[in-house]
């Protein structure tokens, strides 16, 4: 009778682990997905700051004078 409730512990202590190790890993996983979201977001505004700052050049109008493009 006491091979039987080794068993069941072991079965038990297994299941629990178990759980306990999906529960880190989702946890572990959505705050690796919030800090790429953030770091995706920053690159992203650098791509779009650094876009507009290309955009914004002095070109010659027709009548000679320097204006900004838009």
């Amino acid at each position: 009778m006491p091979d039987v409730w080794f068993f069941i512990g072991l079965a038990m202590g297994t299941i629990v682990t178990g759980f306990c190790a999906v529960g880190s890993f989702d946890r572990g996983s959505a705050s690796v997905r919030r800090s790429w979201d953030r770091e995706h977001d920053a690159r992203n505004r650098a791509l779009v700051a650094s876009q507009s700052a290309i955009r914004v050049v002095a070109r010659p109008t027709a009548d000679g004078a320097l204006s900004k493009a838009s």
